[in-house]
């Protein structure tokens, strides 16, 4: 029992991928803390971090810590800490995730009942309150949404949608879609917070290292589930709270982009043979453009 609380363990453990990610793992760590005794463990691997983040562990003698000296990536990471853990379920947190513990627990409960869940997660919000659905919940990448995106049709949409309609403005604002107490069954959420099953994690071979250093290797995991029984539910009334944006942040806005595209087009070629030279143009025009109006 978790210290008299009557609160069973769980099997769970929590894996965090840790990048310089400042005092943002302090704030994890400080929301984990409460529920310790019912996590059989809780890793950190550390990816060669240059900052002070690691700094947080000497509060939270419970943590166990797997240092990198180079940058193995968050799939390689995720891999090697995944492998270290005795729990038939994953807690797999980004460091700029604050838990809540009703949320964590209640999600596992999820888990047990749905043998056919590879994932579940909860929604995304930012410290104020508000949904990161746009970020958390896309479809996966095909020939019309990445055109949309490298074309810059994405961002005239958000103008467009951002100009003052008065007949909306007037029948007043619409309902949240997070306040559903429903579950939902997701293609591809961002894999910042996942309650991830081993079985299924072994079953698929884990994450692709190859979309290194990050982004993409979610996405083609829940790619490669679609042709499995496995399944990825949505919980949007169980919220986590999400900062977001440091591993970018860090990196530099045109580092990013880079490494964001490359691994897109690392996607494509895997999964859209066909469409990738098709593609392969209007991607790298996309990339070098935002990368040069940044510069100027």
């Amino acid at each position: 029992m978790h210290r008299g609380t009557g609160i069973d363990p769980m099997d769970l453990s929590a894996v965090i991928v840790n990048w310089n990610s400042g005092k943002n793992l302090i704030r994890l760590l400080d929301s984990l803390a409460p529920m310790a005794g019912e996590f059989k463990e809780i890793w950190v691997v550390d990816n060669g971090s240059s900052d002070s983040s690691l700094e947080a562990l000497q509060l939270h003698s419970e943590v166990r810590l797997l240092a990198h000296t180079e940058n193995q990536g968050f799939a390689g990471a995720a891999n090697e800490g995944i492998s270290r853990t005795g729990a038939n379920v994953l807690l797999l947190l980004n460091p700029d995730i604050e838990v809540i513990p009703d949320s964590v627990r209640r999600l596992y409960r999820e888990v047990e009942g749905r043998p056919d869940a590879a994932i579940v997660c909860g929604s995304l919000r930012d410290p104020d309150g508000q949904s990161q659905n746009r970020f958390q919940i896309r479809p996966f990448p095909d020939w019309k949404n990445v055109l949309s995106d490298v074309l810059f049709l994405d961002e005239l949409m958000e103008w467009l949608q951002a100009v003052p309609d008065q007949e909306s403005s007037e029948s007043g604002a619409s309902p949240d879609p997070v306040s559903s107490q429903v579950e939902l069954r997701m293609e591809q959420p961002a894999a910042a917070c996942w309650l991830l099953r081993r079985q299924a994690w072994v079953e698929l071979g884990g994450f692709d290292t190859r979309f290194y250093p990050a982004w993409f290797e979610d996405v083609d995991f829940c790619k490669r589930i679609q042709t499995t029984r496995w399944q990825v539910f949505y919980f949007p009334h169980l919220p986590f709270i999400h900062r977001g944006g440091i591993s970018a942040t860090r990196l530099g806005y045109p580092a990013f982009v880079r490494i964001f595209y490359r691994n897109l087009l690392k996607y494509l070629k895997k999964h859209h043979p066909y469409s990738y030279p098709v593609l392969w143009l209007p991607v790298h025009v996309g990339m070098w453009t935002r990368r040069l109006l940044v510069r100027r």
